[in-house]
């Protein structure tokens, strides 16, 4: 990509994220059974030493440091906005409503806002991308506590997947490691 600004960065990102909605809008128009279908996607780029991370929906990226887990990313689900403004609890979230309603995704019409940060990795940092498939049958903590378990990144995504899975398993699972060892 040669030399891009971290402004650069974002927009190329935020682009991206636009265009494929475009595409899902227009592909699923017409399509039987997936009219009006619309996804979640969180997706990190590396560039020199930052990691940006740029997401839509309820899809979720962590940092990994120091055996401590970090969420990057904010949901953009109604239950999302209800915690950040302290309506409901963590405990009264699993049961809402409007759990999986969400207030931002790809393929939406209108105007769309990709969130996208930026972070500095260091040596040793795992970054891990998920479905809320994922997030949604574990806790952070549990998350966490896998993630301090297992250090080989595949082995750390089995086990991720493997315990989403016995806890319900109700949605698709899926979680990406890059680890920054070197």
């Amino acid at each position: 990509m040669g030399e891009l600004s971290g402004n650069e960065i974002r927009l190329f990102l935020r682009r991206t994220i636009v265009e494929l909605g475009q595409l899902l809008r227009k592909e699923s128009k017409n399509a039987v059974g997936i009219k009006g279908m619309g996804a979640t996607v969180v997706l990190a780029m590396v560039h020199r030493k930052q990691v940006y991370i740029a997401h839509m929906g309820d899809s979720r990226g962590y940092l990994f440091r120091n055996s401590r887990l970090t969420r990057l990313t904010k949901d953009h689900s109604i239950v999302g906005i209800l915690l950040r403004h302290g309506d409901i609890t963590e405990e009264e979230a699993k049961k809402h409503p409007a759990k999986g309603r969400l207030s931002r995704y790809v393929g939406m019409e209108g105007e769309v806002y990709p969130d996208v940060r930026a972070i500095i990795f260091k040596k040793g940092d795992k970054l891990l991308l998920c479905t809320d498939g994922l997030s949604g049958m574990l806790s952070d903590k549990a998350i966490e506590e896998l993630l301090q378990e297992h250090s080989d990144p595949q082995a750390a995504c089995r086990a991720l997947v493997e315990a989403a899975n016995t806890a319900g398993g109700e949605d698709n699972i899926t979680a990406v490691i890059v680890d920054f060892e070197k």
